[in-house]
């Protein structure tokens, strides 16, 4: 069960993160996506599409692809 650290596009669908650092994007913010945060990444679209995530367990947001690479987040292990 390894600590792996990736960026919010290339994480494992149906997979729990840990946020580590989000760009300087005020949007973002008022989203409440900020280091710390738990998110579940809940589908990837196809061809490039945005990133459908649950955040906190309380509520969606759609990213997309650019600003989801921009997002490091390093996954929990399973327990």
């Amino acid at each position: 069960m390894a600590d792996l650290t990736t960026n919010l596009y290339e994480a494992r669908k149906d997979g729990s993160f840990r946020v580590a650092s989000v760009p300087e994007i005020g949007l973002l913010e008022s989203l409440g996506l900020r280091a710390g945060v738990l998110v579940t990444v809940r589908n990837r679209y196809a061809l490039g599409g945005p990133v459908l995530l649950r955040v906190e367990g309380a509520y969606f947001v759609a990213l997309g692809k650019d600003v989801a690479r921009q997002i490091a987040v390093r996954e929990l292990a399973e327990q």
